[in-house]
């Protein structure tokens, strides 16, 4: 379930970053830390750390939470599934 959920969320997030006026730099940091996200889902043993991924989505909460609350609240409802999976 936990899984499934935070697919769909990256997935709305995805969509929600496409219509956003941001920057491209912004974005792409955006899109690369889906990937990674995706990484760590698809490959459990990944190299990157539990700290660092997390540290990355805290980071982007913070650069989009004034302009973007929809991607800020996505991307902390995706922190909370990684915690509750145990990523």
């Amino acid at each position: 379930m936990d899984r499934q959920r935070l697919h769909q969320d990256l997935t709305e997030l995805r969509q929600e970053l496409e219509g956003l006026p941001t920057d491209a730099e912004a974005r792409q940091r955006l899109l690369a830390l889906i990937r990674r996200i995706e990484t760590r889902l698809d490959v459990p043993s990944a190299a990157e750390s539990r700290e660092s991924l997390v540290g990355g989505i805290d980071e982007a909460i913070a650069e989009f939470e004034v302009e973007h609350p929809r991607a800020a609240l996505l991307l902390q409802r995706i922190v909370h599934t990684l915690s509750s999976m145990g990523i």
